[in-house]
């Protein structure tokens, strides 16, 4: 008789969906078949690493060095995959099964610390050096740009010639070649993955700009931005260069190549139209990126190999059952009146041999995306918005789509949109000092939430009257620092799917590295322009502080501001969207990272926007805003 937990266990699997985050290692157990790919790893925890960072892999079987069956096969990490989810099991001395941890969330990490002692990871030697310790090794491994693991050779070595040499490795696959037990050395991994490097990165994106070099992998993605996440992740990729879907050969648009270089930086980039290039992030100091990708593209087709088909409501409905089925690794929702039965349609889940899709066509009536199942998801709360995802170079938003936007109104005589805001409480928008120069009676204002259309605001419009406004302390007009302010409204909001707050970032998150990063206003789109009725959006990278100093010599940027644009200009915030939100979607969570606070022109070539550092000021709006009611507000824990 099966035992009751054991059945229910192959009851969850073979539903092929997501039963919840199953850690537990399986000794003496080797599964049977589905075997994806092979390599090298020291131990059972980092073979289920590398199993959780590989598209396809559900289950792995690892035989450390005390395996008998076969010296060859020792130290094997052999990563698998499964239609039903299951595989046989075999009894086998020694061994050790596991599941991914694609979907446990916070336990997602590519960073593996161990040291282990023993053994020679074998790979590519390419520097030798004398050190003192293997924490020295391990930290030169983590500053050089093309070291993966090393091996470092103790004091007490046999042969005295390579005591305390520390060897530097790479390979192919980032993983041993073959490993050896071989007594006093020790071996591990690069801690880049752990955000240690102090090598530096490059956030920049380059508009218009191929990177030549070596092509090390060919992956098709809807946009730069996942192509990053993707070259991050990947091995050997250093640097890349994105075709986009307006390239003039259809066969290479939305393709990303993940490229590197003997010298580790690229040649001399050529101009090339439709095309953006950058730089993996795995080099940055304190935090990566998520390794996934929560935007859903509108108006796409992500085709692949079809998993299964089903009817739900909505694309995010749809994202939501991709990411339960554990195999399904992007989806597409068809709009199309044919493939839909009341409010719900189709939803087709698909997967594909590197996890991304073989083809994106445009123009559809769909839309598409990709599973969360790689996401390490906050803590659920009121300011954790399942929204997808100034404005110049901007697109139009949609209902609901950031729904702690406000509109700022000011009736002096005739009505008229003056500045963004958002909502950080049922009785608070923060927003930029500046937006009150000269105008700091309170009568005058007029707050609107959930608001996408100004054209359709009328007299019967409801909005909130101004109760406080409170101007930073230290606000300067000519040095354009402190450009904060809180508002307290009269009476406080009721929350709905158009009008919630978002969160604040943490005073932890002050270096953290935000990747998937967007603006929104209804200001100009072009600098002799005109406020806009629709709210407009523009996804835009962060620009480093000492980068944007180089672009503004005669101003100062302070640790209490932050940088966003593209070099090349054309999508910035401008006139009408200031004390709009800059927000960032970082573990699961929005934060608002950024007040939109100033620039030279708008969307002017090496002149990026300039925002208002939140996290800078996370205890100074605390202090405000809980002397006056005594109410927390949302602040991440992420």
């Amino acid at each position: 008789m099966v035992p009751f937990s054991q059945a229910a266990y192959f009851i969850c699997l073979f539903a092929t969906v997501s039963c919840g985050c199953r850690t537990q290692l399986y000794p003496n157990v080797f599964f049977r078949g589905g075997d994806v790919t092979a390599m090298y790893t020291p131990s059972a925890r980092h073979c289920q690493v590398m199993c959780t960072f590989h598209p396809r892999c559900l289950l792995f079987s690892f035989l450390p060095a005390s395996s008998p069956n076969g010296t060859d096969k020792r130290f094997g990490c052999f990563l698998k995959d499964s239609v039903t989810g299951a595989l046989p099991r075999v009894p086998w001395t020694g061994a050790i099964s596991g599941h991914s941890l694609k979907q446990c969330g916070h336990r997602i990490s590519a960073c593996h610390r161990d040291i282990y002692e023993g053994i020679d990871m074998r790979g590519v030697n390419f520097n030798v050096s004398k050190v003192e310790s293997v924490e020295e090794c391990q930290k030169r491994c983590t500053n050089s740009i093309h070291c993966k693991f090393f091996t470092y050779a103790r004091q007490t070595f046999h042969d005295a010639e390579y005591r305390n040499n520390c060897l530097l490795k790479h390979s192919p696959t980032g993983t041993p070649t073959s490993i050896k037990v071989i007594e006093n050395v020790a071996s591990g991994f690069s801690l880049k993955s752990c955000a240690l490097s102090e090598i530096g990165c490059h956030m920049n994106m380059f508009q218009h700009t191929a990177f030549s070099d070596v092509d090390v992998a060919r992956v098709i993605t809807p946009d730069a931005f996942v192509c990053r996440t993707i070259c991050t992740y990947h091995p050997n990729c250093l640097f890349f260069t994105f075709y986009t879907n307006d390239w003039n050969i259809e066969s290479e648009r939305n393709v990303c190549l993940l490229k590197t270089s003997k010298s580790g930086t690229p040649s001399p980039p050529a101009p090339q139209e439709n095309t953006v290039s950058g730089y993996s992030l795995l080099t940055c100091k304190r935090t990566l990126p998520e390794p996934c990708h929560s935007k859903v593209y509108a108006g796409v087709d992500f085709e692949g190999e079809e998993l299964s088909v089903s009817l739900v409501k909505g694309a995010s409905g749809c994202q939501e059952t991709c990411t339960k089925m554990v195999r399904c690794q992007f989806f597409t929702y068809s709009l199309l009146p044919e493939d839909c039965q009341g409010d719900k349609c189709k939803c087709s889940l698909r997967l594909s041999l590197d996890g991304s899709p073989t083809r994106i066509t445009y123009g559809m009536q769909a839309s598409s995306g990709y599973s969360l199942r790689l996401c390490r998801s906050g803590d659920s709360s009121v300011c954790t918005t399942k929204s997808n995802v100034r404005i110049m170079g901007g697109t139009n938003s949609s209902w609901g789509e950031w729904p702690w936007q406000v509109s700022l109104h000011v009736k002096l005589p005739a009505q008229s949109h003056v500045c963004g805001g958002s909502i950080i409480g049922g009785r608070w928008v923060l927003t930029a000092a500046h937006c009150f120069d000269g105008l700091t009676f309170l009568d005058i204002w007029r707050i609107y939430a959930g608001i996408l259309d100004l054209s359709e605001i009328t007299v019967e419009t409801p909005f909130s009257r101004i109760e406080e406004i409170i101007i930073h302390q230290n606000y300067s007009t000519t040095e354009n620092t402190n450009d904060i302010a809180l508002i307290k409204l009269e009476v406080p909001l009721n929350y709905t799917e158009f009008q919630k707050p978002i969160c604040l970032p943490s005073e932890d998150d002050t270096n953290t590295i935000y990747t998937n990063c967007w603006i929104t206003g209804w200001g100009y789109t072009k600098e002799r322009g005109e406020i806009q009725n629709i709210l407009k959006k523009t996804n835009i990278p962060l620009v480093p502080n000492e980068e944007c100093q180089k672009r503004y010599r005669e101003y100062k940027i302070t640790k209490q501001m932050i940088c966003a644009g593209y070099k090349e200009g054309g999508k910035d915030a401008c006139k009408g969207d200031s004390g709009g939100p800059l927000v960032c979607k970082h573990n699961g969570i929005w934060h608002l990272v950024g007040i939109t606070s100033w620039g030279d022109g708008c969307g002017r070539r090496d002149q990026p926007g300039v925002y208002t550092k939140v996290a800078e000021y996370v205890d100074w709006i605390l202090e405000k805003t809980q002397k006056r009611d005594g109410q927390s507000l949302m602040k991440s824990t992420a």
